[in-house]
C-alpha cells in the first residue's frame, strides 16, 4: 500500500490541526464540509474523513503535470487512484472525488460555501498561490484555509505563497501542516 504520511507526526500533526480548528470554531466539526486540495493515497482523506461531515476531494489523478514534482511521476496515477477507490471512496459514504485540477474544481463551487479547504496539491509557489486565491472566496466567514508543507525545506514555496497571500498562519503544526482563519 503507498502512503506518504509515514513521519512521526504525520498523523497526529493532522489531527492536532483538526482538534484546533474545534476548539475555535462555532460549529462542531462533524457539521464541517472540507474541500481537500490533492488527495494522492488518501492518506489526509481518511483522518478528515473520521472527524468532518463532508470531506471533498479535488485531483486530477495525472502523470506528469509538473516535471519537479516527485508525486508526479513516482508512481502510476491509475494505481494511486485504484488504491484511493478501494481504499476511501468504498469506505467512507461521507467523501466524495471530483477527477479534475484545483483550478476547474474552484469554478464549481459558490463563494462562502465551505468550512475549510486544505491544499495539499502542487506546492509549487504559483500554483499554492493561485489556489489560496481561487479557494479563500469558497470560505465561509469564520470558516479555515490551511494546507501541508509549511516551514518544509523542501517546500519552501509552500512557505513564500502562504506568507505573501496571508501573512503568517495561525498555528503551524507539527506535519508542518499550516490553518488561519477567515474572518
Amino acid at each position: 500500500m503507498i502512503s506518504i504520511r509515514k513521519g512521526k507526526y504525520a498523523i497526529s500533526g493532522l489531527v492536532d490541526m483538526i482538534t484546533y480548528i474545534q476548539h475555535h470554531s462555532d460549529i462542531e466539526t462533524k457539521e464541517m464540509i472540507v474541500v481537500e486540495i490533492g488527495s494522492y493515497a488518501g492518506d489526509a482523506t481518511k483522518i478528515f474523513a473520521k472527524h468532518f461531515k463532508r470531506v471533498i476531494c479535488i485531483d486530477p489523478y495525472q502523470n506528469g503535470y509538473y516535471d519537479n514534482d516527485g508525486a508526479s511521476y513516482k508512481y502510476d496515477m491509475r494505481i494511486i487512484y485504484n488504491q484511493f477507490e478501494k481504499e476511501i471512496l468504498n469506505k467512507f459514504k461521507n467523501v466524495v472525488h471530483h477527477k479534475m485540477t484545483s483550478e476547474q474544481a474552484a469554478h464549481c463551487f459558490s463563494n462562502g460555501w465551505l468550512d475549510f479547504v486544505y491544499i495539499d496539491g502542487n506546492h509549487k509557489y504559483g500554483f499554492v498561490k493561485k489556489d489560496i486565491e481561487m479557494w479563500s472566496p469558497k470560505i465561509k466567514k469564520g470558516g479555515w484555509i490551511g494546507g501541508h508543507y509549511y516551514m518544509n525545506i523542501d517546500f519552501e514555496d509552500v512557505t513564500k505563497a502562504v506568507n505573501e497571500m496571508i501573512g503568517r498562519p495561525d498555528m503551524i503544526f507539527a506535519d508542518t501542516s499550516w490553518i488561519w482563519r477567515k474572518q
